[in-house]
């Protein structure tokens, strides 16, 4: 990133804060928290014993519902794209469930599953695996057959054509797919820990009924800042692993 986008996005930032910081001072704290009076309580929610065991406990059960809807997701979306037999069969179940937010699902989870370990995983998975499966889709059908001609005047097999040519040119996408559904795997995540009162979610919930928006705010941001790290890790990660995951993508 040039030196000059960083400086307009510095610039964005500090717009934003300064109209968050003029309408915290007229609307007051119990409406609108003010930037300091946030960043104020995020120190103090840091510090307290509870918010660590909370973060903890939501991260390790998204992650593995996440890298489940990886591992489901990722070969079914490169299936419905590659095979018009499996798109047929596939795609509608697809377009129902991705239209269906993780709330709308989260109280018939609860019936059927509990409140436990088992409940959250399954909201990530069910809230994430769509995302992945219709990113690969697209990716896949979008291969192109230029490069899988020149692999058959080679006489490649099928195998050697999907593995030398359809896997590095969907492999920018897998990591697209994975930050897309990181995003929805933590959004699903604190949905359903909130409608249980527990973990994160639990703190937002519990925040929510505050006399002030400082604590609501506070994890807000600290919500932000867990999403935008994670996603740039995986962002450094295709930018290391293959040098044409920026031409790709256009990152």
């Amino acid at each position: 990133m040039s030196t000059r986008s960083l400086a307009v996005n510095a610039l964005g930032i500090l717009i934003v804060l300064a109209l968050w910081q003029v309408a915290g001072m007229r609307l007051g704290e119990a409406l609108v928290a003010t930037p300091v009076q946030a960043a104020v309580s995020l120190v103090a929610t840091l510090r307290e014993g509870a918010f660590w065991p909370a973060l903890w406990s939501m991260l390790w059960q998204m992650l593995i519902g996440y890298a489940a809807a990886l591992l489901v997701g990722i070969p079914l979306g490169i299936a419905m794209g590659r095979s018009n037999l499996v798109l047929a069969i596939v795609k509608p179940w697809a377009s129902l469930f991705i239209v269906v937010s993780a709330a709308a699902i989260v109280p018939l989870f609860i019936i059927l599953m509990g409140r436990g370990v088992l409940f959250c995983t399954s909201i990530v998975f069910v809230a994430t695996v769509w995302y992945v499966v219709l990113t690969m889709t697209e990716a896949a059908r979008g291969v192109s057959p230029r490069l899988l001609d020149v692999a058959r005047a080679f006489d490649a097999s099928g195998f050697q054509r999907f593995r030398m040519v359809i896997l590095p040119a969907l492999y920018p996408y897998v990591l697209i797919a994975a930050r897309i559904g990181l995003v929805h795997a933590l959004r699903a995540m604190v949905t359903a820990e909130m409608f249980i009162s527990a973990g994160f979610g639990g703190l937002l919930n519990d925040a929510g009924l505050d006399l002030s928006t400082a604590p609501l705010f506070a994890l807000i941001v600290m919500l932000m800042l867990i999403s935008i790290s994670a996603t740039g890790v995986l962002r450094w990660i295709g930018h290391r692993s293959a040098p044409w995951y920026r031409s790709q993508t256009g990152g």
